[in-house]
């Protein structure tokens, strides 16, 4: 069998591979592969000549590089992270919704997430809060010394 159809071969098994289980960047070898493969079959004289596959050797990088861009571009976005809400025990928020004592219809502002609050005494919007605690799907705050002035 010819060498560059071997190679294409090769390559073309290493990206369905990867088209099968994703996420172990086999597709950026197999695309070289597949070019190299391609440049034999068409230039099947490059294989005699004694540094091409060293030049082939040396170009696989910056092949590889720009194959591992182009297939980054390509890919869906990562899942968003979620975060714990005892991972926000500490946090500083901003009351948007009135707070209330055994009320769960109080919400808090964290960084760009508003998540359902409660609280030992009443908070009105625009007032600083931290995180104290977590009870089920809610947050425990307490209110802060200052108040946040109003922007708009």
């Amino acid at each position: 069998m010819d060498l560059g159809l071997l190679l294409i071969l090769l390559g073309a098994i290493l990206i369905v591979i990867e088209i099968a289980t994703p996420g172990f960047f086999i597709a950026v070898p197999g695309t070289i592969l597949i070019i190299y493969g391609v440049l034999l079959a068409l230039f099947p004289e490059l294989i005699n000549i004694p540094y091409v596959p060293w030049i082939l050797f040396f170009l696989s990088f910056p092949i590889g590089y720009i194959t591992y861009l182009i297939y980054r571009k390509l890919s869906p976005p990562s899942p968003p992270v979620t975060e714990s809400y005892e991972g926000l025990i500490g946090k500083v928020g901003v009351v948007v919704e009135t707070v209330k004592p055994d009320s769960l219809e109080g919400k808090v502002r964290i960084d760009s997430d508003v998540w359902s609050a409660t609280s030992d005494e009443v908070v009105e919007p625009g007032r600083k809060v931290v995180v104290v605690g977590v009870e089920g799907v809610h947050l425990i705050v307490k209110p802060l010394a200052e108040k946040i002035k109003d922007t708009g």
